[in-house]
């Protein structure tokens, strides 16, 4: 599955990340920390992988996963 990840201003959304299933397509709302915005892109990417799990399920397994991939010191280069 190839997924684009692309920025916008989410504000008008009241979001700081949105999916669409089926385009691939993850918007991501720039005006986040380095950290927020891993935690949203994971948060998104398990939407479009799972779409099956409940919200709670989704918040639960992204924060894990990008608590981890923090103290493992990943981190988006520019």
């Amino acid at each position: 599955m190839q997924i684009k990840i692309v920025e916008a201003k989410l504000g008008r959304e009241k979001a700081v990340g949105q999916c669409f299933h089926g385009e691939n397509l993850i918007e991501i709302d720039p005006r986040q920390s380095e950290r927020e915005r891993l935690d949203t892109v994971i948060h998104e990417v398990l939407h479009l992988c799972c779409p099956e799990w409940a919200e709670e399920e989704v918040i639960r397994v992204s924060q894990i996963l990008s608590s981890v991939l923090w103290k493992c010191r990943y981190r988006r280069f520019l």
